[in-house]
């Protein structure tokens, strides 16, 4: 399956980083982009949102807001008036008991946990995380899934403002001595890609996430995979560069 943009905006992504540098960071978003979350978000809007006696947002209303920050995310989907301090609570003790379902936990895109593997094994390449989730609430889950050693630098909303402000990147950046044009974040919203225009990061968007091709290339992709082989495809032509 082709890509949703031309094999042009391919030679876009390239020359974007500048000539003689080498990608040498890459950055990626967590749901959406590594994981499936989607049953775990609905199952912990259900439950936090009864709770409290509010009405239960639809799945399309909860989804198209995932990589915000939690309690940006309740503000537009409860309202700025619903108690958003106690229900980011709630959330957090919720969060463990759904995770123990297998049926409800973070499962990995197929091919994503040998692409990460792969690319960090590479001497050249270091990996790093910019999530929607704190520190607290991402950790647990890169344990389970094995990953926590794949990430040189994670960066998360309780050290650094939500999406799509550059913070997450700028800090990626310092964290690892990598300059902007040596890095490459991808993900799957308009947030990610937002961010990644505001830090001067090049950025690739995957389109099995929570926003389709076409918005992101609206928000600053320069390429947006439609697979995981594609995305590996397009990793190896940057580095071999």
């Amino acid at each position: 399956m082709k890509s949703a943009l031309s094999d042009q905006d391919s030679c876009l992504l390239r020359a974007s980083i500048t000539m003689g540098n080498r990608v040498k960071l890459i950055i990626f978003d967590f749901d959406g982009t590594l994981v499936d979350s989607r049953s775990l978000i609905l199952e912990s809007h259900r439950i936090v949102f009864s709770e409290f006696r509010l009405p239960v947002p639809s799945p399309a209303d909860s989804l198209a807001l995932v990589g915000k920050t939690l309690d940006l995310i309740l503000a537009q989907l409860a309202g700025s008036t619903a108690p958003i301090r106690d229900m980011v609570k709630a959330y957090d003790l919720l969060l463990p008991q759904l995770r123990a379902d297998p049926a409800l936990a973070e499962k990995p895109f197929d091919g994503i946990a040998d692409l990460l593997r792969e690319l960090s094994s590479s001497p050249n390449i270091v990996l790093g995380l910019a999530t929607g989730h704190t520190s607290v609430t991402v950790a647990p889950a890169l344990a389970a899934l094995q990953w926590s050693d794949f990430f040189r630098t994670i960066q998360a909303t309780d050290t650094a403002p939500s999406k799509p402000h550059p913070a997450m990147l700028l800090q990626a950046l310092e964290a690892t001595g990598v300059k902007p044009e040596n890095a490459l974040f991808i993900g799957d919203t308009t947030y990610d890609m937002e961010m990644a225009q505001a830090a001067r990061v090049p950025s690739m968007g995957v389109s099995w996430g929570y926003h389709k091709a076409e918005r992101l290339a609206a928000a600053g992709a320069q390429r947006v995979a439609s697979s995981v082989d594609e995305l590996r495809d397009q990793l190896q032509i940057l580095l071999a560069d």
